[in-house]
């Protein structure tokens, strides 16, 4: 059986892909196309979220509030550069919009440092 998410080739009598752990048993909502992302992607989608605003606008936030120049955003680029590797084409299309929110905080930063 070949799974509907990765595309792996699993023996017949699995219940879940050997490769990514979607289930193989297609309930009403699989048999419809509908996009399935698994909760594992959720979780992936929400730390890049997290850690674009967190390591992306830093710089500008802790300047803002403290007066202070830390500037740790490059550090964050890692994550949602890791995401673009991934076969899904969701949380690629999510990689890139954490790219472009850490990207606007690390030129925002730039902007107040250098003003």
């Amino acid at each position: 059986m070949k799974c509907p998410i990765c595309g792996c080739e699993n023996p017949n009598n699995y219940k879940f892909c050997h490769n990514c752990g979607n289930p193989l048993i297609y309930n009403d909502y699989r048999l419809n196309n509908t996009p399935h992302i698994s909760l594992n992607s959720k979780k992936l989608i929400i730390i890049g979220y997290i850690i674009a605003i967190l390591f992306g606008w830093s710089g500008f936030i802790l300047n803002f509030l403290f007066g202070s120049y830390g500037f740790i955003g490059f550090i964050g680029l890692f994550f949602p550069g890791f995401m673009l590797n991934n076969k899904d084409s969701k949380i690629r299309k999510h990689a890139y919009i954490q790219l472009a929110i850490m990207i606007i905080g690390i030129i925002m930063t730039f902007l107040v440092l250098f003003r």
